[in-house]
């Protein structure tokens, strides 16, 4: 850590890298119950709420974790008022989504002013879980037992433990330390698009990484790519599209020089060709059995459209309330024979209804300001487009932390980012100063801004 800062600087980058670094981290976790557990980032994001608590909140989106949070409530009270089975089912589940979401809050607060500490956890965490999925391709080659299987502890999640077998011996999908490979993409993808569109020089991060970050987030990009690539997770496909569209536009806009030739060349000519046909061939087997009735992609398509209907065809309350907190699991199985509604956002409109739609909707009118205020960033658009499908159709694991630590990114997008046209590379810009939160960065090391003698580092912004 830079010897510069002073002990409250310290305190919040050391915080800032421990939220990107435990986020990323949903096993192990302290079992609370037979289906819940805490994870450790979630003890954090509650420690982390005291500095939010202190900062004013006028002007900053801490309400979107509210927002969803009410229709939650109304749905529970909804199942206690009519009498509907299930209500400590229900209560269980709004303290499971509560936890997660207030992840957001802790995540609006400091990507502003310490992105870099939040990128450089997010990257460490990164390559452990690529480490682990090399292990696991590995193991899935040359037979064994699937590696360090003690630490996959949270009953929030599917037994891995009881997969283990399974996954060893027919499904062979790595997916790190995460529950399952659509759970390790959609929380891994919108990150890995943001180091490549830095990479690209589509965006300028507020701190200009060091060189050892700058090589961390590179090899944290690459590895995780290939991570999601070999999961065969349906998510790759949309993700490898948008790497090949930054590369394009970097493209359009580089120099005509030996060095971005050989890069042009490099990346053109070996990288993306390796990774299209790596990906065509990870997911050919899954697209040519995709008219299997045991088909996951089948599956999780059918939970959504008997979710729909099990929401609107039903009585008027229903409709307006949802079908109560936590009821759509066991009413999908008794119905259907599925274990879930296989999706964060419908599962959430489908429990809460036309209440929670109203939330998606406010949150959505959120992001668009958000986005507008960008100056309508098409990196914006094309990274949220890529976490849209995966807490959508990728995932339904509302646990999963770095699914709402990318919310509260896109939520204080243009402070994190000043708005410039799209595509184009972001001019350094210094957030106004609010003393009653943590300082902003700015970009280069070890700089003088001129603001009582503050210096600039890689980490944020602290006195000599």
């Amino acid at each position: 850590m830079p010897a510069g800062l002073h002990s409250r600087e310290r305190w919040h980058v050391a915080a800032a890298f421990a939220l990107g670094f435990l986020a990323f981290l949903p096993y192990p976790a302290i079992p609370a119950g037979n289906n819940s557990a805490i994870q450790f980032g979630t003890l954090l994001t509650l420690l982390l709420l005291v500095p939010v608590a202190l900062t004013p909140w006028k002007g900053k989106p801490f309400y979107v974790a509210l927002v969803l949070l009410v229709p939650l409530a109304v749905s529970a009270a909804k199942v206690a008022v009519t009498g509907q089975a299930g209500l400590d089912v229900s209560l269980k589940t709004l303290l499971m989504w509560a936890l997660p979401l207030l992840t957001l809050l802790p995540a609006q607060l400091y990507a502003p002013r310490y992105l870099m500490p939040i990128l450089t956890g997010i990257a460490l965490a990164a390559l452990l879980h690529v480490a682990v999925g090399c292990w696991q391709e590995y193991v899935f080659l040359n037979g064994g037992e699937l590696p360090l299987l003690s630490l996959y502890v949270n009953p929030s999640f599917l037994s891995v433990e009881m997969q283990a077998r399974d996954m060893v011996r027919y499904e062979q999908r790595p997916f790190g330390l995460f529950p399952e490979p659509s759970a390790m993409s959609s929380s891994l993808a919108p990150w890995v698009l943001l180091w490549t569109a830095e990479l690209c020089g589509l965006i300028r991060f507020p701190a200009r990484p060091a060189r050892w970050q700058r090589w961390l987030f590179t090899t944290a990009t690459v590895g995780s790519l290939l991570l999601i690539i070999s999961s065969r997770s349906g998510h790759a496909m949309i993700t490898l599209a948008v790497v090949v569209l930054f590369g394009a536009l970097w493209l359009k806009k580089a120099r005509a020089t030996p060095r971005n030739f050989l890069a042009t060349l490099a990346v053109f000519g070996v990288v993306l060709p390796l990774a299209i046909g790596l990906t065509v061939l990870a997911l050919g087997d899954r697209v040519a059995g995709a008219t299997g009735t045991n088909e996951s992609w089948v599956d999780r398509s059918y939970s959504l459209v008997v979710g729909l209907r099990m929401w609107l065809g039903t009585d008027l309350p229903t409709v307006i309330f949802g079908m109560g907190i936590g009821q759509s699991g066991p009413a999908i199985s008794a119905r259907a024979g599925l274990e879930a509604v296989w999706s964060v956002l419908l599962g959430y409109l489908y429990e809460s209804g036309v209440i929670g739609g109203i939330a998606l909707a406010w949150v959505g009118a959120s992001v668009w300001r958000a986005w507008r205020a960008s100056r309508m960033s098409l990196v914006f658009a094309a990274i949220f487009v890529v976490w849209l499908v995966g807490v959508t159709v990728t995932t339904s694991y509302n646990q999963l932390l770095p699914i709402w630590l990318a919310l509260g990114l896109f939520t204080v997008w243009p402070a994190v980012f000043p708005a410039v046209d799209a595509g184009q590379p972001r001019a350094r810009a210094t957030p106004p100063a609010d003393e009653s939160a943590p300082s902003s960065p700015n970009s280069g090391p070890d700089r003088r801004d001129g603001v009582n003698g503050l210096t600039l580092t890689p980490w944020g912004r602290g006195l000599r």
